[in-house]
């Protein structure tokens, strides 16, 4: 179990941190090298996946390996650039697939957190997850399109904005559950969309 956490806290750091090692590495490694670091990352990460995510993220996870691999063997520096993009609509994929089944993605998070489900949660939950599936559809599509800028606003937007962004949408989503569950009158505002 401790394991699994290290390599999932590398993973998560060094997605974090993408951008600025493809900006300062492009200039000493080869695009392999950073083709084959993130499909060993990515391999990693698989085999630390838990029961339930597997479902989920498993073939995710083997589509980006499997892009990784072949940047590594293009040797195809533009395609590093390409890879946030990925993330997004991969998240994107992931989020909106979820809509058309029982549960939303996020309802199921809060499920399996053992949280309070009050009778407004499965549909807040699924507005909710449409919205963020919303959300990383246009933030790919804005990160396509900075990778044909410059480098330079390629890892401002990648590696600074977007996160910034991902944090606008996390705090104005908080705002707004405060004042909606203050509208239907719950009395715990641990009990929806949580």
């Amino acid at each position: 179990m401790k394991r699994a956490m290290v390599v999932r806290v590398i993973v998560v750091i060094f997605f974090l941190v993408y951008p600025f090692v493809v900006y300062f590495g492009i200039k000493f490694f080869p695009a392999s090298f950073f083709g084959l670091l993130l499909a060993v990352l990515l391999a990693l990460r698989v085999g630390v996946l838990t029961k339930e995510e597997r479902r989920v993220l498993l073939p995710v996870l083997f589509v980006f390996i499997g892009y990784s691999i072949a940047t590594a063997i293009l040797n195809n520096a533009s395609m590093l650039l390409y890879y946030p993009a990925m993330v997004n609509f991969g998240l994107f994929i992931t989020f909106a697939n979820s809509l058309r089944q029982d549960e939303s993605l996020l309802l199921r998070i809060v499920r399996g957190r053992g949280a309070t489900i009050s009778d407004y949660t499965p549909a807040y939950l699924y507005r909710l997850t449409a919205v963020w599936a919303g959300f990383f559809v246009l933030n790919g599509l804005v990160s396509i399109w900075t990778s044909t800028l410059s480098m330079a606003a390629w890892t401002l937007y990648n590696g600074l904005l977007s996160y910034g962004l991902v944090g606008v949408l996390i705090g104005g989503e908080l705002l707004f559950r405060y004042f909606y569950k203050k509208r239907i009158n719950i009395e715990n505002p641990g009990n929806v969309g949580q």
